[in-house]
């Protein structure tokens, strides 16, 4: 007998004035993840359910979304450990505006990203935070036909930063409770960013200052909480809110 899994999935599309949740129930084959059991239901039962998705391989970022009430990647997660992988701490509670008669024991929750618009069902509203991510510019900046090599970098200062660069910008950071409260706030993933870009020893004075202008502002820096639930829900070891305190505490402080 093929062993199946019961999945309680929240849907909500542009027309819908309130949101509501669904019961799937699919057959499991080995090693399944979240997001090929969310492929099954599209191909076999709903093919109206939405979800983001690309590389498959945990490195895009696209497939990010909640589950059993904790923001992860669901190219990762298999269905299998769901209910008995450990879960990280001190998580804030979720509210995506429609109670669901969850049953805990036998049923996988899927629900969107938190703290952000959505556009159907699993698929939120993203605007928000590239616009946010560009505000900090962090990218390098080089005058046109300007003189090789690259700048150089020893490789100590590169280890300083290389965590940062792991970040695959998939918006499971925006699980703050800072996010939920202010639509303003410019994000852990941006602020981390942030830091790895004032922190490289390429970047120059003018663009390091202009970085740290931005991120100066109240609601950037000073605005963040510490509550480092970034950093229990990143993927890759980001450490988003350590990036912030750094950003406070090494940098806004010689500012003054």
């Amino acid at each position: 007998m093929t062993e199946t899994q019961n999945f309680l999935i929240f849907r909500k599309s542009s027309d819908d004035k309130e949101s509501r949740y669904e019961r799937f129930v699919i057959p499991l084959t080995k090693g399944m993840t979240i997001l090929e059991a969310l492929f099954y239901i599209q191909d076999h039962i709903d093919s109206s359910l939405a979800f983001r998705y690309s590389c498959r391989g945990a490195i895009c970022g696209s497939c990010s979304m909640t589950i059993d009430k904790v923001p992860m990647l669901a190219c990762r997660t298999q269905v299998s450990l769901v209910k008995t992988s450990k879960k990280p701490p001190k998580l804030p509670k979720f509210n995506f505006g429609q109670k669901s008669d969850w049953d805990k024991e036998n049923e996988i929750l899927i629900e969107p990203l938190p703290n952000m618009m959505v556009r159907k069902d699993l698929v939120v509203d993203m605007k928000p935070f590239w616009r946010f991510y560009k505000e900090v510019k962090p990218f390098f900046t080089k005058k046109w036909k300007d003189i090789q090599p690259e700048k150089k970098q020893k490789v100590k200062e590169s280890n300083a930063i290389e965590h940062l660069v792991y970040c695959i910008l998939c918006g499971l950071c925006w699980s703050c409770p800072v996010n939920a409260k202010n639509e303003n706030y410019l994000g852990p993933a941006q602020l981390a960013k942030s830091y790895r870009f004032i922190s490289d020893t390429r970047v120059t004075s003018k663009p390091r200052k202009a970085i740290l202008e931005r991120v100066s502002k109240k609601d950037a820096v000073p605005a963040c909480k510490q509550y480092f639930v970034c950093n229990r829900v990143c993927p890759k070891g980001v450490r988003p809110g350590t990036a912030i305190k750094h950003i406070r505490d090494k940098w806004l402080e010689n500012e003054k």
